[in-house]
């Protein structure tokens, strides 16, 4: 055996296993309660959000549960305000479900857009042809971005694509 340098061998500290123990006890602990809390165990309820639809399945054997029995799962269906398009002027829907840019043209003037969701735009002072030229923001394919223009609350053009990073060009004279 080799002696240190002061003549002492080198001994490994006993508290070492201990606090790999107590380390490890605490990451099963954390890992329990955290599935408990995300199961519903402590019966924590939460109110769903405006704007959403809650729908509870119901028995028709009985009103009351018996001893044992599971809760039954909280389906919450989340609804969307309908876009109505205005029944004057000149207006141009895009309707899609994720992020998508784009531009629209009337009498030699850009207009650029970006957003996500069913959105309505107003062209002012329309006339002759406007152009729609929208693109999807992903290249998501099962989702149909759909660009739509409207006189007077009449659809006039429409065109839709899935494609990933799909582009839709409409055209029409108002």
């Amino acid at each position: 055996m080799h002696a240190g340098p002061y003549g002492s061998r080198r001994r490994r500290s006993p508290d070492i296993p201990w606090l790999l123990v107590a380390t490890v006890a605490g990451i099963i602990v954390v890992v329990i309660v955290a599935l408990l809390f995300f199961s519903g165990f402590f019966g924590a309820s939460s109110s769903p959000a405006s704007g959403t639809v809650t729908v509870k399945p119901t028995s028709a054997a009985s009103s009351s549960s018996p001893a044992g029995a599971t809760k039954t799962p909280t389906i919450v269906i989340a609804t969307t305000t309908p876009v109505t398009v205005p029944a004057s002027g000149v207006t141009i829907k895009v309707d899609y479900i994720g992020g998508f840019s784009g531009t629209y043209t009337t009498n030699g003037e850009t207009t650029k857009i970006k957003n996500s969701g069913t959105k309505i735009y107003t062209v002012t002072n329309a006339t002759g042809s406007v152009t729609a030229v929208v693109q999807k923001g992903d290249n998501t394919a099962t989702h149909p971005l759909t660009v739509t223009i409207y006189k007077n609350g009449n659809q006039v053009a429409s065109n839709s694509t899935s494609a990933g990073n799909g582009k839709v060009t409409v055209t029409a004279t108002v």
